[in-house]
C-alpha cells in the first residue's frame, strides 16, 4: 500500500510536469530560437527569427486559430467590396495578442471593421476573423494600423490607420464605407464604395474628431490664433490633399506644443 502510494504521488507530479511543459514550451522554443539567433548570427532579422518560431511551433498552434469563424453576410458580384484596397488576402505583419506574426495572409474589412486571416493546416484553409481588441497594430500595403480604445468617445473604438504618432499630438484617419443594395432580375446584391474618411487626433490619450480649425480650437484655445494662421496659409493642400495636410498638421502641433508646452 505505501508503495502504491508513492507511484500514485510520482505519477501525479509526473503529470503536473507534462501539463506545464505542454503549457510553456512556445516559450521554450521561442527562447531557443532567439538564443541561437543571437548566437549563430548577428544580422539574423527579427522577421525570419519569428517566421523560424511559427514554423517550428506550428501555425495552427499559435494564438491566430482562437479567432472566431467568419461567415460573409453580403453577396457581391462586381469591384465593390467592402475591403481596404484589394479583394485578395494579402501578407500582411500583424500583432495578435502581444505576439508578431510576420507575412500572414490577411483582409481588412473597412465596412464590418474586422481583420480576416486565411490560415492553412493540414492542406485545409480556415478563415477566421480575429478579435478586434486583441490586434495591437497591422500593417497592409505599406499602411500601419492600429486598434484604439478611446477613454472619451467608447464609439470611436476600433482600427485607424497611423498618419502620424511620433510626438504628443497623433493624428489618424478612419476609413469608411458605404454599402448600397442593388437588384437585377436574377439576385440582390451589394456594392461597397469609399465614402470620404473621417480625421481624428489623439492628445494626452483622449481622441478627438478633427474636421476643422475649431475642433482643435476647443482642446487648444491658447493656441487659436497660430492654428487659424496655419490652416489659412494651408488652404489650397487642405482641399486638394487632405492626407499631406494632416501630417504637415501633426509636424505643426507637436511644434507648437513644444514651445508651449508650460501654457498648455
Amino acid at each position: 500500500n505505501e508503495n502504491l502510494l508513492y507511484f500514485v504521488v510520482f505519477r501525479n507530479y509526473q503529470v503536473l510536469f507534462i501539463n506545464l511543459f505542454l503549457m510553456f514550451k512556445n516559450y521554450f522554443l521561442l527562447f531557443f530560437i532567439l538564443i541561437s539567433s543571437a548566437t549563430f548570427s548577428q544580422n539574423y532579422s527579427e522577421e525570419k527569427i519569428y517566421s523560424l518560431y511559427d514554423k517550428q511551433v506550428g501555425i495552427e498552434n499559435s494564438v491566430l486559430f482562437r479567432g472566431i469563424e467568419y461567415v460573409e453576410l453580403h453577396r457581391v458580384i462586381n469591384e465593390f467590396h467592402k475591403f481596404f484596397e484589394v479583394n485578395e488576402f494579402v501578407d500582411a505583419s500583424i500583432i495578435y495578442n502581444d505576439q508578431k506574426f510576420p507575412n500572414v495572409p490577411i483582409k481588412y474589412n473597412v465596412y464590418d471593421d474586422l481583420i480576416l486571416v486565411n490560415l492553412q493546416y493540414n492542406q485545409n484553409k480556415s478563415i477566421f476573423k480575429l478579435i478586434n481588441n486583441r490586434v495591437q497594430e497591422f500593417y497592409i500595403n505599406g499602411h500601419q494600423f492600429i486598434y484604439l480604445e478611446t477613454s472619451n468617445d467608447i464609439d470611436l473604438n476600433g482600427f485607424f490607420e497611423v498618419i502620424d504618432r511620433e510626438g504628443a499630438f497623433k493624428i489618424y484617419k478612419r476609413h469608411k464605407k458605404d454599402m448600397q443594395e442593388r437588384r437585377d432580375k436574377q439576385m440582390v446584391y451589394h456594392e461597397f464604395k469609399n465614402d470620404k474618411p473621417d480625421y481624428y487626433f489623439e492628445f494626452q490619450n483622449d481622441v478627438f474628431e478633427l474636421r476643422n480649425k475649431r475642433n482643435l480650437f476647443d482642446v487648444f484655445p491658447k493656441l487659436k490664433s497660430e492654428i487659424r494662421n496655419f490652416y489659412r496659409a494651408n488652404r489650397k493642400e487642405f482641399r486638394n490633399n487632405p492626407e499631406d495636410f494632416m501630417k504637415t498638421l501633426a509636424t505643426e502641433m507637436n511644434s507648437l506644443l513644444s514651445n508651449f508646452q508650460n501654457e498648455i
